[in-house]
């Protein structure tokens, strides 16, 4: 499987910016509770060739279900963070990874955000992974592209340079805005790789889990 690659222009601008993605990416819109089975390659939904790739993507992850590991392989530590959850269900503890956020690339076998739910005995369940794409305007009077942090839409002449990603035949959700200042718009796709979702494997709320 390789890497999508988008616009790689500006990404300095993006690197200053990425940061604050990393603190969390749920979106205030959808899905509560028990603990969950995992999420067998059998199980997953449609297309025969998904369980071989969402295989791989599990394999490339399973070192991760160490916090330390991941922390080693550059991503936010998940100890004191918050723990995202909505009425309709959990989305977890956003671990980002600085470089993956700002190198505007989508490659499934490294996705930028891991996703934990805390034990109830201390630790860190590991239960999906979440790939995150900023949007590059290029502004017409200038020509400069970069992303959009304003909560308000980008003027109608602006050009939108990145196409809008796409990953195991699934079209990301978005463009969205960042969910606190400072985060640019972007689209995401959250994969339950590591837990099930009666929702399915690309929602963004799980309902079978919960941050207690």
């Amino acid at each position: 499987m390789k890497p999508t690659r988008a616009a790689r222009t500006s990404l300095g601008a993006i690197a200053a910016l990425a940061i604050a993605c990393l603190a969390g990416c749920s979106d205030a819109a959808s899905p509560v509770a028990p603990e969950p089975a995992v999420q067998q390659p059998s199980d997953l939904e449609g297309d025969p060739g998904l369980g071989t790739q969402i295989a791989a993507v599990r394999a490339a992850t399973a070192a991760f279900h160490d916090v330390n590991a991941a922390v080693g392989a550059g991503y936010t530590d998940p100890r004191g963070r918050v723990c995202d959850e909505i009425a309709i269900g959990a989305m977890g503890i956003h671990s980002g990874h600085f470089g993956l956020n700002s190198d505007q690339v989508i490659d499934p076998l490294r996705p930028e955000v891991l996703l934990y739910l805390p034990k109830p005995g201390g630790g860190f369940r590991l239960v999906a992974v979440e790939y995150v794409l900023f949007v590059l305007l290029r502004d017409p009077a200038t020509g400069v592209v970069a992303p959009w942090t304003s909560p308000d839409p980008w003027p109608s002449d602006y050009e939108v340079v990145t196409p809008t990603p796409q990953l195991f035949g699934e079209t990301f959700q978005g463009p969205m805005p960042g969910h606190f200042p400072g985060m640019p718009w972007h689209w995401d796709l959250h994969a339950w790789v590591w837990a099930n979702n009666p929702n399915g494997l690309f929602a963004q709320w799980n309902p079978s889990l919960s941050c207690d």
